[in-house]
């Protein structure tokens, strides 16, 4: 009679030292507060230094800085600056009858001055073609009329896809 009621015993005992372990295992670490900060406070963290803004005044001040950056690249004449996010779309216009090497050269070293004048641009887009001029300058008369970015959605995705990042 006693190998029985050890028998049922047994699982039981397994079963409620499991639970025992896996509760006691289970308490929360507490670590100390920092120094210097009070209790039940934390402070406040700072906003990321890469975001841009998207205030349509900011992002045209933005696009100034970066135009009259551009416009010291020798062989530019003149450019035209939206930018989206953290993406620049440049559309320039440059002088005639230069070969195509040249004209790389120019829009890599369009790109080069347009992130120095912003470094927390993530991509640069560089045109001299005319209509993808003509589409950056319509949209960045529109946004700094005040038009949220979102409305040049569909321009912006076709201009991104006619156009590569220029090298920086």
């Amino acid at each position: 009679m006693f190998i029985k009621k050890t028998a049922l015993w047994g699982p039981f005992l397994v079963l409620a030292a499991c639970l025992f372990v896996s509760f006691a295992g289970c308490t929360a670490l507490k670590k100390p507060l920092p120094q210097g900060a009070p209790q039940g406070q934390m402070a406040p963290s700072p906003p990321p230094a890469d975001t841009m803004p998207s205030d349509p005044a900011e992002l045209k001040k933005i696009a100034e800085k970066i135009s009259a950056a551009v416009l010291k690249v020798p062989g530019v004449n003149a450019a035209t600056v939206a930018v989206a996010g953290t993406t620049a779309y440049v559309g320039i216009d440059q002088k005639a009858g230069l070969d195509k090497g040249e004209t790389e050269r120019i829009k890599s070293e369009v790109a080069v001055e347009a992130k120095k004048a912003e470094p927390r641009l993530s991509a640069v887009y560089v045109s001299s073609d005319p209509d993808v001029v003509t589409r950056i300058r319509r949209i960045a008369d529109g946004i700094a009329a005040g038009q949220p970015i979102s409305a040049f959605d569909s321009e912006l995705t076709e201009i991104t896809r006619r156009l590569r990042p220029a090298g920086y």
